[in-house]
Order: structure tokens, then sequence, then C-alpha cells
């Protein structure tokens, strides 16, 4: 999630940037599917090999990427707002696919709303606003008859909410459940403080998930975005990689 700032005020080619950091990621790390929120490039092109499906929630995105030589897109993408008071926000994508090798996965790319703060889990779980998602995918996985599911999202979840919470309590999906760890991936205003652990990936399939937030030194210059005192608001790119014993190659 790069965030708006960078295409809106788009002080030192930030949006260029992006760009040019977003297709070489999808190439230099062969990766099979990807989610970015706020990309707010209308004349945006993906590299050869790869597509994308676009949700829209007022001016709020969520592209999903796929790798189209391996993926093929089964049926329609399923497209949702998690909020739709006092506005349409939050926007959500499903999409199943079909493997090259006869693999069928349901991607999802999601910008969760952000909960209430507190270090309660009650309090996550009645402000978390997650319930349109859940429905929408319920109604997916009984249509496509597919079970394998990876979850790419922004999902404004503090450090104290597992990923367990979010698969488990809040979606109510099946499976034994793999995930990034959880870093400090948000936000670049706030100086990445340790709670902010947003940027996340899980899947239940696979036996273990690598995971690895780029840009943890000193973030380059284009990611800074001031007007007054406002910054924008950067999020570290977060990458995985699924493991499976048989030694087979996961997707990225």
């Amino acid at each position: 999630n790069p965030h708006w700032q960078c295409f809106v005020w788009n002080q030192n080619e930030c949006a260029e940037h992006v760009i040019e950091a977003l297709n070489m990621f999808l190439v230099a790390f062969d990766v099979d599917f990807a989610t970015v929120i706020e990309l707010a490039d209308p004349t945006y092109q993906s590299p050869s090999g790869y597509e994308f499906l676009v949700s829209q929630c007022g001016h709020d995105l969520v592209y999903l990427f796929y790798n189209s030589l391996r993926w093929t897109p089964s049926g329609n993408a399923t497209l949702g707002c998690m909020e739709v008071e006092p506005r349409l926000d939050r926007p959500f994508l499903i999409q199943p696919f079909l493997g090259a090798s006869g693999d069928k996965v349901i991607a999802v790319g999601a910008h969760f709303p952000r909960p209430k703060f507190s270090p309660e889990l009650n309090v996550y779980t009645a402000t978390a606003s997650t319930a349109k998602l859940k429905d929408a995918l319920a109604e997916v996985r009984q249509e496509s008859a597919a079970e394998k599911i990876v979850l790419m999202a922004d999902t404004n979840a503090w450090s104290w909410i597992s990923n367990e919470q979010i698969w488990q309590g809040q979606l109510e999906l099946p499976g034994s459940l793999v995930g990034t760890e959880l870093m400090q991936t948000c936000c670049l205003d706030a100086d990445f403080p340790p709670a902010f652990t947003f940027d996340r990936i899980m899947a239940n399939f696979g036996d273990a998930m690598q995971s690895t937030a780029l840009y943890m030194g000193d973030l380059p210059n284009w990611t800074h975005q001031v007007k007054g005192s406002k910054i924008g608001a950067f999020h570290r790119p977060v990458f995985a990689r699924l493991e499976r014993r048989s030694g087979e190659r996961g997707p990225t």
C-alpha cells in the first residue's frame, strides 16, 4: 500500500517509482499473486506475463495481480465494499483460479477497515467490520468448490491480533493456516510503530510460509510525501513464499 499521497501529491516522482518497483518485483520474484492497495494510476500497465483485476469503493482501490502464464481465472471475480456507510469504502476482490498444474486456488485481495484501538479482543471483533468479506468468501467457496485460499491484505490489525483470529475468528475460513510474520509495515507517517503489523499474507494450504518485509532499512527518498504537517502513509511491501513438504514449489 504506497498510499494515495504517492499519486496525488507525487513528490520526488513517487508514482513513477512505485510503478517501476512494482513491475520489477513481480518479474524478479516470479510472483504468482499480489495485492496492491491504492495504486491510483488509471493508465497503469502490467508487465508481460501478468494481468490484474481491480475493485474500487469510492476513492479506495484494490488491485489483484496474477501470473497469467501459470494461472487462469475461473469464473467471474466477486467485488465488494466492506464499508457502505457513510460512504462506500474498503474494497475487496475474490477470484478463483485454475493453475497450469491443476490446482484450484481462491485469491483474495482486500483493504480492511480500521478497528478501534484497544488491547481487548472483543473490541477488535466488534469493530473490525469484516462481515461483508466473510459472507462473500462463503458464497465463492460454495460456488467454486475450491478450498485452497490465499489472502493478501492491508488488514489494519494490531500486533496482538493473530493471523488465526482474522482467518478463523473474523472470516470463518477452514484449514490449517500458514502466514507471514507480523512485521512493522505501517506506516511512514507514524514511523512504523510495533503495533502496526497491518500488511499480511495467509493461506490454508502449504506447510510453511517464508516472509520478508522490503525497505526495512532506510526508505528511498521517493517514499517521503510531505505537505505542511501531513506526511504520506507509505507501507513497506510484504513478500511471501509458500512451501510444501513434497518439495514442489508453492505460489509466491
